[in-house]
């Protein structure tokens, strides 16, 4: 079982750099593809602030369309109004109107500015966003391609290191106790082995009962931590 567990211990060595180095093929498509999603998040609401641009600039459109109309029914008004000095009634009428219209107008031109602020802000969100998704875009190009890079180099160092590790292991190992390994690699984020050092093991900081102790000084069987199950070693060996 000594033998065994020395093997365990040179796999465990491998084993804490390959986690690693797997953690980082991971990491950087994920990181890779959050930026990408970000841009592309910009880009979309770029559009639609395009998009509500457009509709509030026609909104505009009819109020001078509507302000362009009412001041020319103003002056036809005003030219029939000259025309019909002696009939009262209809100046009255001419008169009402004409300042309903103007009234018209003024909450019009007062809307159609609000709107006109609201196109501007929108134009101004719109602009900023472009600028940044520009220099965005130029970011995540380097980022990508030294990603890129970086991803191959890892995998190529997890290529050799679990290469290395089937050199080592090279069935040496009783498939129970690699069984047990591999699923504590898995559990314990690439650290199936722990040292127990003054009766304390090394992964949990537990102390172990004493017949643990025992147990792994006759050197007999595997030994696991009661508490956190990583396979155990004394500190030294």
């Amino acid at each position: 079982m000594r033998d065994t567990l020395s093997i365990l211990q040179d796999l465990q060595e491998i084993d804490e750099d390959l986690f690693r180095v797997r953690q980082e093929l991971q990491r950087l498509p994920v990181e890779r593809d959050k930026r990408r999603a970000e841009i592309d998040d910009k880009i979309q609401r770029a559009k639609e602030l395009e998009s509500e641009i457009l509709l509030l600039r026609m909104e505009t459109k009819e109020f001078d369309d509507s302000s362009k109309a009412a001041r020319q029914r103003i002056r036809k008004l005003e030219n029939e109004s000259a025309n019909s000095r002696a009939d009262q009634a209809l100046l009255a009428a001419y008169s009402h109107e004409i300042r309903s219209l103007k009234r018209d107008i003024s909450e019009g031109d007062d809307e159609g500015l609000r709107v006109v602020e609201r196109a501007d802000a929108k134009q101004s969100e719109a602009d900023g966003l472009k600028a940044q998704v520009k220099t965005d875009e130029e970011t995540y190009i380097e980022f990508a391609a030294n990603a890129e890079s970086e991803i191959a180099e890892a995998q190529k160092k997890a290529d050799d290191m679990t290469a290395k590790r089937k050199e080592r292991m090279a069935g040496k190992v009783p498939p129970d106790v690699l069984t047990t390994y591999e699923k504590l690699l898995e559990a314990r984020n690439g650290m199936a082995l722990a040292a127990l050092e003054d009766r304390t093991c090394q992964g949990c900081y537990m102390q172990v009962p004493t017949n643990v102790f025992v147990r792994l000084s006759k050197r007999t069987d595997i030994v696991q931590c009661p508490n956190c199950q990583r396979i155990l070693y004394l500190y030294g060996e």
